[in-house]
């Protein structure tokens, strides 16, 4: 008989037994039958793969055999090349996976993760001055490596602001690429026009105050013990001074500033840096002195001004700057805006609107600026990606803004953004909350925001029903990425270039 076909009346020898048709029942059919099949796909696949009772790992080692059968079916080395690709609107550089799905197995390549389609135009980058263009170069000489490794430290000595942050720093203490990571928010902080009494001159004082040792303060600025030993050098700090005066709008009023108050020194008035708002003309081009800050002398009130940035003379309290300020990256960021350009604005539309559909977005969000400006563009200069790790911390300040921002839209946006059953009441009862009291006012993160307690819970969710369908996963797959690949280190020449 055949296993596989119970009424045959042919018998079926399998390991010396022999089964006739009056003696197999159908459960025991249907066994052998299982049995027969799963021999049969084991010889097709000629291999020697463990059954689920042989162990995988014995004493933290992989069974040879497994290991084997994992190296036979090993894929040849998968090899991308450089980016190639470029989008037709703005010319950013892609790999060709990169290309968006509905455009696979069309004539054209299309990519909308840089402009969203020619959504969104920004002006370029203007090219660096001298001597910045000739400090940040990776492939330079002995000076121009000195000063990428300790960018960061020679962008604080001319910073408008402070960064403050929880900086994880464990991450550096091994042989790999440079890290910067934060935990927690993320805030800029402006002080007053001078310091007070007894206080040393701190980031926009040193502008203003005692400029006459104005190298030696900055330099004494990061650190009254290690300034002896630093390795910031005098006449770089000097040289870049000297750009940021005769380009950079913001120091240029802050001389105008100290000048005012040698001239003037019991008149009392204040620095504004303008900011904007909703409905306020779009100047992503060069502005003026006048355009990004003015001096306001006399009586001002400070609830005139709410959206700008309000600088006193003198001022116990440090403010803090908004994310949504056009200053705002320009003024913690000096060498990497050394022309003072102006950041993300609220209100900038979507351009080409005639053909958008109904109910879609027109305007810019802050997430659509800072992808556009964070990809490659051939022959444009790119601050996001030109200055080694003070790129990569200005990368990091402007996704904590993102989230920030969306996060303060769902704090102002909870009436919209509810459901019924989440207004409190089942969560509090998760909680074992039986008394009304106990529940409070809680804060709701939909399910939309990534990282939120109900995305976590909705993705383990549909994780556990697809193990209930098809079985606990067998591999655990991590991705890696390794700064050696060749892809890699074939695109780096593009972000290094002289611009």
């Amino acid at each position: 008989m055949d296993p596989l076909n119970p009424n045959s009346n042919r018998k079926w020898s399998h390991n010396n037994a022999c089964y006739a048709p009056s003696t197999l029942s159908h459960t025991k059919a249907r066994r052998i039958r299982k049995r027969v099949l799963d021999q049969r796909k084991l010889a097709s696949a000629g291999s020697s793969m463990p059954s689920q009772h042989t162990p995988t790992l014995q004493c933290g080692h992989f069974d040879p055999d497994f290991v084997k059968t994992i190296k036979a079916t090993y894929h040849d080395r998968s090899y991308y090349g450089r980016p190639s690709y470029q989008c037709v609107h703005c010319s950013a550089l892609f790999w060709h996976n990169e290309r968006i799905r509905s455009s696979v197995g069309t004539r054209y390549v299309i990519y909308n993760s840089c402009c969203k389609g020619g959504k969104v135009r920004i002006p370029a980058y203007r090219p660096r001055p001298e001597p910045l263009l000739s400090l940040a170069w990776f492939d330079g000489d002995v000076v121009s490596k000195t000063f990428m490794q300790n960018i960061r430290q020679y962008n604080c000595l001319f910073a408008f602001t402070s960064m403050g942050a929880h900086i994880d720093r464990s991450l550096n203490d091994g042989r790999g690429p440079p890290v910067f990571k934060i935990c927690g928010q993320i805030h800029h902080r402006i002080g007053s026009l001078l310091p007070m009494t007894g206080q040393p001159p701190k980031f926009l004082q040193l502008y203003v105050y005692d400029t006459s040792h104005e190298v030696n303060n900055r330099i004494w600025s990061l650190s009254s013990d290690d300034a002896p030993d630093s390795p910031i050098q005098p006449q770089i700090v000097h040289e870049l001074l000297q750009m940021l005066g005769t380009h950079n709008p913001f120091a240029k009023k802050f001389r105008i500033a100290k000048e005012r108050l040698i001239e003037h020194a019991d008149e009392e008035f204040i620095i504004r840096i303008i900011g904007a708002k909703e409905g306020d003309p779009v100047q992503y081009d060069m502005p003026t002195t006048d355009d990004l800050a003015m001096l306001v002398i006399g009586d001002f009130s400070l609830e005139t001004f709410k959206r700008d940035i309000i600088i006193e003379t003198r001022n116990y309290e440090l403010k803090r700057i908004s994310s949504l300020h056009p200053a705002y990256m320009a003024l913690q960021y000096p060498l990497l805006f050394p022309y003072g350009e102006r950041g993300f604005q609220i209100g900038v539309m979507y351009s080409g609107l005639q053909n958008r559909q109904a109910n879609s977005r027109v305007r810019m969000t802050m997430q659509d600026y800072y992808c556009y400006q964070f990809h490659y563009k051939p022959g444009q200069p790119n601050p996001f990606l030109s200055y080694g790790i003070l790129s990569n911390q200005a990368k990091v300040d402007a996704r904590a803004c993102i989230d920030e921002n969306r996060l303060t839209y769902i704090l102002n946006n909870q009436d919209k953004l509810r459901m019924e059953n989440l207004q409190g009441i089942s969560d509090a009862v998760s909680r074992g909350c039986i008394n009304g009291e106990e529940m409070g006012k809680t804060i709701v993160l939909p399910a939309s925001h990534i990282g939120g307690r109900r995305y976590m819970i909705q993705n383990y969710h549909d994780s556990i029903a697809i193990c209930r369908v098809h079985g606990p996963p067998d591999f655990f797959v991590t991705f890696t990425c390794n700064a050696k690949w060749p892809e890699i280190i074939e695109s780096l020449p593009l972000w290094t270039k002289k611009f």
